[in-house]
């Protein structure tokens, strides 16, 4: 008894291989196609790495030898003294580090669960005139134009009520900044959570802000943390709002602090290469503690309804 599948095959005649198929089907078989993806791969990682390097490397060189022709790749004689002597010619460096903790926590937190709630309130009520789908693009579109556009009228803003200077200013602008990304982000987590667990949740007496806390938030946890990660690193980062904002070393943020370090006479290349690795290990381990609910988040966020 012949089977579908048999009929289909008897049907379906024989073509021959073209020519550009059979060359990539040997070099299939002789492993070229996977070394040229590894050696491609292995290529943009040197690449994109080469500047990391460089720069922990230069934490343990001296002026002369990190300014020397043809440079030294590795160095010779570590100057793990590097670190001690940043903090001792620039103690507030320390003010900075503590400064940007503080303002990189709050903000995050704050763009998080604001941009989080309103991409629950779009995705869950009905709005009229079609609000829920025009309205997170309009919020999205407030960061279309240029940061350097808005800084001169905050500046005015924040003088007349007293912000300058002052980490509530800085946390008041970053949280003002990301929460369109946050909600725009957390939108496309939130359409990822079946209706009926929110109907559920209602019918078992919860309210809207219960369903929310209880059911919803944890189902969505991967894109949350996605959120968080790429907020703290937008918000550690950030250089224009805080050199025109923080004038004081009580305000002042590490990137601040790292521009501090280029004068009109000479360039600190020791302390810059020390402070920005300094400032680089915070990111990177949180993003490596998170590592797994971020590819989670992104896995999630990118399958739809």
């Amino acid at each position: 008894m012949t089977t579908k599948q048999d009929t289909q095959a008897d049907v379906l005649p024989y073509e021959e291989p073209s020519g550009i198929e059979q060359f990539q089907e040997t070099l299939r078989e002789y492993g070229v196609t996977r070394a040229v993806t590894y050696g491609l791969l292995g290529v943009f990682l040197v690449w994109t790495l080469f500047p990391v390097y460089w720069l922990v490397t230069a934490t343990l060189k001296t002026r002369q030898t990190l300014l020397s022709f043809p440079p030294q790749w590795i160095p010779l004689d570590a100057q793990f003294g590097n670190f001690a002597q940043l903090f001792a010619q620039r103690p507030d460096f320390v003010q900075f580090i503590i400064n940007s903790t503080v303002v990189t926590i709050t903000t995050t937190i704050l763009a998080t669960t604001i941009g989080a709630m309103a991409a629950y309130a779009f995705v869950t009520f009905d709005y009229p005139y079609n609000l829920d789908f025009h309205l997170p693009f309009y919020i999205l579109s407030t960061r279309f134009m240029p940061p350097i556009v808005t800084i001169i009228p905050l500046f005015v803003i924040f003088r007349g009520v007293g912000l300058v200077n002052s980490l509530q200013g800085l946390i008041l602008v970053y949280t003002m900044f990301n929460i369109p990304f946050a909600v725009w982000m957390m939108k496309g987590f939130f359409e990822e959570v079946p209706d009926s667990l929110i109907e559920s949740a209602m019918i078992d007496g919860h309210t809207h802000l219960g369903a929310f806390f209880k059911i919803v938030l944890p189902l969505v946890k991967p894109g949350l943390i996605a959120s968080a990660i790429f907020t703290t690193i937008i918000t550690w980062n950030e250089l224009l709002f805080a050199v025109i904002l923080a004038l004081n070393a009580n305000a002042m943020t590490v990137p601040v602090g790292l521009a501090s370090f280029v004068t009109k006479f000479s360039v600190q290349w020791i302390n810059m290469s020390v402070g920005a690795t300094i400032a680089l290990v915070p990111v990177l381990l949180f993003a490596f503690i998170a590592r797994q609910q971020l590819v989670r988040g992104f896995s999630m966020g990118a399958v739809g309804k």
